[in-house]
């Protein structure tokens, strides 16, 4: 088994129950699969880079699994299926890493360079 990080981004109009069923249903699927999850952290809701499905913002949780690639893949499949998901994305941690400690700091830019 390998570890991974997942970042999945929700809908950031859904309800606090709607986001605890859908990480109710990711757990399920995640133990149904045999896979181990170490860590959720919730991120809070933040700005995309572009929009997504109409969407400007959106709620991005951080999950650290421990499990192989054919639960990488179903579980992807998993996840195309959920209407409430905008995105989401599996990176493998190296071993000699431990993975992220805390959400990265948002960045806020008061003035682009050279619009002064």
């Amino acid at each position: 088994m390998r570890r991974y990080e997942n970042i999945i981004i929700v809908a950031p109009d859904c309800t606090k129950e709607e986001e605890e069923e859908l990480l109710r249903r990711i757990q399920g699927n995640v133990e149904k699969l045999g896979a181990e999850l170490l860590k959720v952290d919730d991120w809070g809701v933040r700005k995309l880079a572009y929009t997504i499905k109409k969407k400007d913002r959106g709620h991005y949780f951080f999950l650290l699994l421990n499990m192989d690639e054919a639960s990488v893949v179903t579980l992807d499949k998993f996840y195309r299926t959920m209407d409430l998901m905008l995105r989401h994305l599996f990176v493998v941690v190296d071993e000699k890493e431990k993975g992220l400690e805390k959400p990265p700091e948002q960045v806020v830019f008061d003035e682009m360079e050279g619009e002064a």
